[in-house]
């Protein structure tokens, strides 16, 4: 594109967006859906048939959403997968918990891969639909999510006391961790 001198200015892209009315995802405030959400002892204690993480913490796959909600005690939910993030903002995630998690030693810390998957000769693959594209995991589809990585932290009432979409810092993630009970 060119300015009135006629120099070049730079370029012009047009974009569509679609904008929903409400937003999809459970909110702050309203109480976590029971999920039941894949454990180590779901299969046999080999977390690689549950998780992308190339290196993952066994912890975030010893409680299922549905048992922390029924034990009464924080939680915290990533929605993330390592290895078929969609953002290339969900690949790191988990490594960014990690030491969050270990230093939040009260807290339970929960992984749900957002996506269906399936064991393929050893490997995690993604059930993909008709069209080729990743399917959501049933959790991903109770909590009304469209994008990951996305986090909840739930407190011991079961309500979500906090949650962040795509881009968070360790301190927001803090802050939020801050007084939970």
């Amino acid at each position: 594109m060119n300015d009135a001198t006629g120099v070049e200015t730079g370029e012009q892209a047009r974009m569509t967006f679609s904008v929903l009315d409400a937003p999809t995802a459970i909110a702050v405030g309203q109480k976590a859906p029971a999920s039941k959400t894949p454990t180590v002892a779901d299969v046999g204690g080999d977390v690689s048939k549950i998780s992308t993480d190339p290196t993952p913490d066994p912890a975030f796959y010893q409680t299922s959403v549905a048992d922390a909600l029924a034990a009464h005690k924080p939680f915290m939910l990533v929605f993330a997968t390592p290895k078929f993030c969609t953002s290339q903002q969900c690949g790191p995630t988990l490594d960014q918990f990690k030491p969050i998690a270990k230093a939040n030693p009260d807290v339970t810390f929960i992984n749900v891969e957002p996506y269906l998957l399936e064991d393929v000769d050893g490997q995690l693959q993604p059930k993909l639909d008709a069209k080729g594209n990743l399917q959501a995991a049933p959790a991903t589809i109770a909590y009304g999510l469209l994008s990951e990585p996305f986090v909840f932290i739930v407190g011991g009432d079961g309500k979500v006391k906090a949650s962040f979409e795509l881009i968070f810092t360790p301190e927001e993630i803090d802050a939020a961790l801050t007084g939970l009970s």
